[in-house]
């Protein structure tokens, strides 16, 4: 196909300026739904690119041909039987197919079906202009996007996350018309709205990129981040660097098509708050970024990012200092306040915050967690002072109340620290009070002492506990408490400071100190087994994101759980044990074996047989039996020894030199004899051999 028959296709919808956090998901949906709906019409293209700025989502299709692919098409007519008469003439039913079909009857074919000989047509459809074809096609792409909240702005209803207020949709040259939500596609866009509003005239898609470029508008999201990083860093060459924030690069990138860095100040007094407050402060209200001096200090300086090319600087410059000066007189006061209240006096007023309607105040909470910590500590033997866990435990939630806090949520934890350290706090529990607050996510930074993981748990799995009290454990993808990545940070601090404990117990006693009316209240009566579910479900895909195979995972897990949730950090060893194995000897076929013992044992299960775990040594007259007897209780006692210490690879080699008996025996033994005391007595001796590796593996599981 020549290059006369391939262009490129544009859409750009512009909008009024989208939430930053909208725009990845819907150039990512775009992406998709043009991939499919191409595909679907049988278009053939090069690549599809996808760019956005706050006021417009843009499609780039590259190479895209000029119509769609020609197809065939084969349609069945009637039976050979209706088709034709007894002397083999065509019958009106087969002239009536052909007619419909633009075709004659000489020309129709016969074909042999599951049912018989019907007549068919195959039916050559030649592919339509891509230019006719794109007007649907473009249309359905916009329809195509979600957000999480949309908005109506016209008549027609239709719903977007933003008013769209122009569309450019070009197929080459050529414009492709059509209409939405009121708007009639074009071939001219606006450029930078803060400077000019003018249409500006696209005359090709492959020219799209360059003419708003030359308009102040940098369309491509990664050459405007780079543009932005670069702007500044040239703003502050002489001064330092900025704080490292990634994030907040890349919620500016999305705030801005064209965007300058300002280099601004502050008055040095307001050094003397903490540097955490100081850069909420300027990122919250301004969305402007922190800088250290070249010593890697924490200086008065800041950076604003302006939209737009660098005009009228110092007026900008001048709006940025006033806000954000504003923002620092207002937290100096709200730091001066709470440190002058002090955060005893914080723990009253938790009475007064709600932590949820059902299941009652933080101030509950916080008397719940000191309970939960105390018996942590207790159980687990972890040898912390009483009176550091009761402090921590009763100050956790107390900056809650603090007025920084209010007015900065994010602060939660970072603020407990700060005011605990400036009122005498010993460093242990004011780093408890951020702290019990980790992981922040999934794979975050755990805490770095015993009292803050103390705390971290004891809040974490009452959490869990009273949600689930309350019927509110995740279902499907809905998590809107977050419980899953609760129940993580849980787990993760678990196997760091109590790897070999058994949990089983926590679990039992938490829901003991739920509210009362919460117990007296409760339907389910399985609620430790519905947590412990939960949990194992979480450790499950907490060990699959380090690349365990998931048969393998499963072999383990479903042997641990039967025990309840103990030895967390055994799963990871028996794992790595297991991959040894299975490149030791013929271990595969173990699995197999093991799958055998499993299916007799179910069967005798139907059969309604009692099935022992112990064996009548003068039942066993094979000597096969007797082998194996005598081969598995030498075994047994190896096995108890090895999980002791948590040799694990001796363990497989154990398994391997215990097949060689497993497989003589199903070789030379019946089992399903006549005689029922030596039938019943065999199966038991496979029950026994099973119950040795009770709670370490399901060999079965592995059989590929």
């Amino acid at each position: 196909m020549s290059m006369a028959n391939i262009q490129t296709a544009l859409l750009e919808i512009g909008v009024e300026e989208i939430p930053t956090s909208y725009i990845d998901h819907a150039l990512d949906q775009i992406k998709q739904s043009a991939t499919a709906t191409l595909t679907n019409y049988g278009l053939n293209f090069n690549d599809i690119k996808t760019y956005a700025t706050p006021r417009r989502l843009v499609l780039i299709i590259e190479d895209l041909h000029e119509k769609s692919n020609d197809i065939t098409e084969e349609l069945l007519g009637p039976s050979i039987k209706a088709a034709k008469d007894s002397i083999g003439n065509f019958t009106k039913a087969a002239l009536g197919f052909a007619t419909k079909n633009d075709t004659t009857v000489e020309k129709l074919q016969t074909k042999v079906t599951e049912k018989g000989e019907y007549l068919c047509f195959t039916k050559k459809i030649k592919g339509k202009k891509t230019q006719k074809l794109l007007k649907t096609i473009f249309p359905e792409i916009i329809k195509s996007i979600s957000f999480p909240k949309s908005m109506t702005w016209e008549e027609s209803g239709f719903k977007f996350a933003r008013p769209i207020r122009n569309i450019v949709a070009l197929f080459g040259k050529n414009i492709i018309n059509f209409k939405i939500a009121d708007v009639t596609s074009s071939n001219w866009t606006i450029g930078l709205h803060s400077y000019d509003n003018r249409k500006i005239k696209i005359d090709l898609p492959e020219n799209y990129l360059s003419i708003l470029k030359n308009k102040s508008v940098i369309v491509n999201q990664d050459e405007r981040r780079k543009e932005l990083e670069s702007s500044i860093k040239s703003s502050i060459n002489n001064i330092g660097n900025i704080l490292p924030d990634q994030a907040l690069i890349n919620e500016v990138n999305y705030l801005v098509e064209y965007p300058s860095a300002i280099c601004c100040s502050f008055d040095n007094k307001y050094l003397n708050l903490p540097k955490e407050v100081l850069t909420v402060c300027m990122r919250k209200s301004q969305k402007c970024f922190a800088v250290n001096d070249k010593s890697g200090n924490f200086s008065n300086h800041f950076i604003g990012i302006k939209n737009g090319i660098s005009r009228y600087q110092d007026i900008v410059k001048e709006g940025y200092q006033k806000v954000v000066s504003a923002r620092l007189a207002d937290a100096e006061f709200f730091y001066n306040n709470d440190l002058k209240n002090g955060l005893e006096n914080n723990i009253e007023k938790l009475k007064g915050v709600m932590f949820h309607k059902e299941i009652g105040t933080v101030y509950e909470k916080v008397l719940r967690i000191k309970q939960i910590a105390l018996f942590l500590n207790k159980e687990f033997n972890l040898n912390v002072d009483n009176v550091l866990i009761e402090k921590a435990a009763m100050l956790s939630k107390a900056d809650l109340v603090s007025e920084m806090v209010f007015e900065y949520p994010q602060l939660q934890g970072i603020m407990g620290k700060i005011y605990a350290l400036k009122l005498k706090e010993s460093l242990e529990v004011a780093q408890a009070l951020q702290e019990h607050y980790f992981p922040l996510t999934s794979s975050g930074t755990l805490p770095t002492s015993k009292l803050a993981s103390i705390i971290s748990m004891a809040d974490k799995i009452d959490t869990l506990a009273t949600n689930f009290s309350i019927g509110l454990e995740p279902s499907g993808s809905a998590d809107p408490y977050g419980l899953r990545r609760t129940a993580i940070g849980f787990i993760r601090i678990a196997i760091e400071i109590v790897p070999w404990e058994d949990l089983s117990q926590v679990i039992k006693h938490v829901f003991e100190f739920i509210p009362d009316h919460i117990k007296n209240n409760i339907a389910s009566t399985n609620l430790q087994d519905k947590l412990t579910n939960f949990l194992w479900q979480r450790i499950e895909s907490l060990i699959e994101t380090e690349g365990f195979d998931s048969s393998e995972i499963k072999a383990v897990i479903n042997e641990s759980k039967i025990y309840g949730i103990k030895k967390l950090a055994s799963l990871k060893l028996k794992l790595l044990s297991l991959q040894k194995a299975k490149q030791k000897g013929d271990f595969i076929s173990v699995a197999g074996v093991f799958k055998r013992i499993n299916n007799i044992l179910n069967q005798a299960k139907k059969q309604n047989i009692n099935i022992k775990s112990t064996v009548d040594k003068s039942l066993l007259t094979e000597d096969s039996e007797k082998n194996l007897f005598e081969k598995a209780t030498f075994s047994k006692d190896l096995i108890e020894k090895y999980t002791t210490n948590n040799d694990y690879d001796k363990i497989f080699d154990t398994v391997l030199e215990l097949k060689t008996s497993i497989d003589s025996f199903f070789d030379k033994v019946m089992i399903m004899v006549n005689e029922e005391n030596i039938k019943l007595n065999r199966i038991s001796l496979l029950m026994y051999i099973k119950n040795i590796f009770s709670g370490f593996i399901d060999f079965s599981i592995l059989q590929k």
